[in-house]
């Protein structure tokens, strides 16, 4: 396998910017067009010579490069300048990426008009908000898009003689930033060497703990992939689309790794030994969606009969990818979910396919009351099957398989988090101990309770990948993280997860959609197209920019009797009156946003539309109002109004009343 880069320089001249390797990649070079943004690979010293005078305008070192994006004012070039090194697979190095760098590829001269100079800023916002959370992660040679039992089986075509560049064997689904590196790999495609120049990332969690027992030191490994192909915010992405892809879809493997320059064991029998198991989660593989309305529940739409070939080839990928597939529906059989369940299990039964199981535990039913030690229910239920898919064991750079892993658990819930959450810990738990008893570090008797330091470890690492996969999706830490920290539900936790019911309560209805087409620009399910509409127009009409103005005069009013209360008491009688009336307006200002203004005042998406985003309502639809429309109209709006409409609507001799 070829070894991507560690260091960078990148040379802006005149007309051409150089991307030069610290090492590895020999004589290669890739120059990029200012003008027309192409990247080539350049070896011969005639080809990084020519075009090139004088010294060049700026230098920059960087890391690694997560790729090119084209915006308003042409290519741009994404930097990784900042990492951190948390932790080993085996004797690979895996970074955290700490801080980016979005650099301007265009020529200097290149402008664009004002508003798409507004919309070009804008672009930049989203990309710079997309790319500032600390959960990506690369390895210079380490395929991390891959489990250790995909590396392995690439690594034995490779002793074959088939040696490839990362980017070649990277997993498709978690090559995060795939669709950035696509000029690189162009480039790359032409050059032997130039393929060292493309850095694969992933995006989710990684973990790397010492764990010592008995004399027996190793590494704890925890890897979560999110999937890239159908990615989203928690409202704004659900279901399956029409290719089978599904939202929140994210890989996770526990690695036991005595392969790691640190592990030892007392007789050396387990040196070099690499053991791993495998889960995955994703949302219910049906059409459906939750459309924000400003209720705390939104409105549940399940469109089943239009789901078969959705849930079909989502599942014939999962077969297909881990051999043999139990999935584990987690959501209510009655109420609100009912609808999700009765779905899933009717999609499940016309399937057919000898290699897919399905079973439905209705987790808040079962574990009610906080009676969490039901969760061994379901545990029992899949004990057989984790019996029989096993896990993955190997020596380091071993051509042999001691065992393979032949299938998988896919677990999901409503949001594919909180009860997910708990149940993968709990199985990845049981699993582990099963490895240590084999492996001889447990007896056959032992668990890892009876090891206090072992047991936090664990608890927290899980934890931890439960609010990384929670935040990425909607935007809070997960729920019931008590429990997976320390083993029991408590009321603290129970008001901890309250609190961040209510921040994605009023994240999903008024901040998410512009988080959402973040991550649209950031992963291509948006491409920018020069001199196209503004995408970002203000679409208010003037009711409902009436309310807003109401809400903030509710909310001066309210301030203004909490902190200068009528009467000189909060509770007297007069400032009682005074604040009741106030927040009856408010009341009523809600009412009719949830009634006729979701459209307009809810934070949607604006650069992919959004099937399910009401048409914008008109309250008077009739009454035409031209020069306030020429007010307080946006510049495009005010453009289209010609000026014989209104002076015909208004004529110049018209007086007021």
């Amino acid at each position: 396998m070829v070894t991507a880069q560690q260091s960078f320089k990148i040379s802006f001249y005149q007309s051409t910017v150089t991307i030069e390797a610290g090492r590895g990649a020999g004589d290669e070079q890739l120059r990029i067009d200012r003008t027309s943004g192409e990247v080539k690979a350049a070896s011969t010293l005639a080809d990084k010579t020519g075009g090139l005078s004088g010294a060049p305008q700026r230098t920059i070192t960087a890391h690694g490069i997560v790729g090119m994006i084209n915006l308003q004012r042409g290519a741009y070039m994404i930097l990784i300048t900042g990492r951190e090194a948390v932790g080993t697979v085996g004797t690979s190095t895996v970074y955290r990426v700490s801080e980016t760098k979005i650099v301007k590829v265009a020529a200097d001269n290149r402008v664009v008009p004002g508003f798409d100079a507004v919309d070009e800023a804008t672009y930049l916002r989203l990309l710079e908000s997309a790319l500032a959370v600390k959960s990506f992660f690369f390895s210079y040679d380490m395929d991390l898009t891959n489990t250790l039992q995909q590396q392995q089986q690439q690594q034995m075509k490779e002793n074959s003689g088939e040696s490839s560049d990362l980017y070649k064997t990277a997993n498709d689904e978690f090559f995060f930033n795939r669709y950035l590196a696509e000029p690189l790999m162009a480039a790359a495609r032409t050059s032997q060497k130039a393929g060292a120049f493309v850095q694969p990332m992933i995006h989710g969690f990684f973990a790397c703990k010492q764990v010592a027992i008995r004399g027996t030191v190793f590494n704890y490994v925890v890897i979560t992939r999110r999937g890239r192909k159908r990615q989203g915010t928690r409202y704004f992405s659900r279901g399956a689309d029409e290719e089978g892809n599904v939202s929140n879809f994210a890989e996770t493997e526990q690695i036991v790794d005595f392969a790691a320059a640190n592990a030892s064991t007392p007789d050396g029998r387990l040196a070099g030994v690499q053991m791993s198991y495998v889960q995955v989660r994703g949302s219910i593989p049906v059409q459906w969606a939750q459309v924000i309305n400003m209720r705390y529940v939104p409105n549940l739409k399940v469109e089943v009969d239009a789901s078969r070939e959705r849930f079909n080839k989502h599942m014939a990928r999962m077969v297909d990818m881990y051999s043999e597939v139990v999935a584990v529906n987690l959501v209510n059989k009655v109420k609100y979910e009912k609808p999700m369940g009765d779905a899933f299990a009717k999609l499940s039964a016309e399937f057919n396919s000898p290699h897919y199981h399905y079973t439905h535990f209705d987790f808040h039913k079962e574990c009610s009351k906080m009676r969490w030690d039901r969760i061994s229910i379901l545990l029992d239920e899949l004990a057989e099957y984790n019996t029989r898919f096993g896990y993955f064991k190997t020596k380091h750079d071993a051509t042999e398989q001691q065992h393979l892993q032949t299938g998988v658990v896919r677990t999901n819930c409503m949001d594919c988090l909180d009860r997910t959450n708990v149940v993968q810990s709990e199985l990845a738990r049981a699993v582990l101990t099963r490895q240590l008893r084999e492996t001889g570090v447990f007896s056959d008797t032992d668990a890892i309770a009876i090891f206090p330091e072992l047991q936090s470890m664990l608890r927290n690492v899980w934890a931890d990948n439960a609010d990384a996969v929670s935040c990425a999706y909607s935007g809070t830490g997960a729920l019931k993280t008590d429990f997976t920290r320390t083993g029991k539900r408590t009321k603290m936790g129970a008001l901890q997860d309250g609190r961040n019911s209510v921040e994605r309560y009023v994240r999903g209805n008024f901040f998410d959609g512009e988080r959402q087409d973040a991550i649209d620009l950031l992963l291509g399910a948006y491409r920018v197209k020069p001199d196209s509409a503004s995408p970002f127009a203000d679409e208010q009409t003037l009711e409902a920019r009436a309310l807003v103005g109401t809400v903030y005069v509710c909310l001066f009013m309210l301030f203004y009797a909490f902190f200068y209360p009528r009467g000189g008491r909060w509770f007297s009688l007069s400032n009682v009156v005074f604040t009741s009336s106030w927040v009856a307006v408010l009341a009523l200002v809600f009412s009719a946003v949830k009634a006729s203004h979701t459209a307009e005042l809810l934070n949607w998406p604006r650069l992919v539309a959004n099937p399910n985003r009401p048409a914008v309502q008109h309250a008077n639809a009739a009454l035409t109002l031209p020069l306030l429309d020429r007010l307080l109209s946006t510049p495009e709006k005010k453009a289209a109004l010609r000026s014989d409409d209104i002076t015909k609507a208004w004529p110049a001799d018209k007086k007021l009343a």
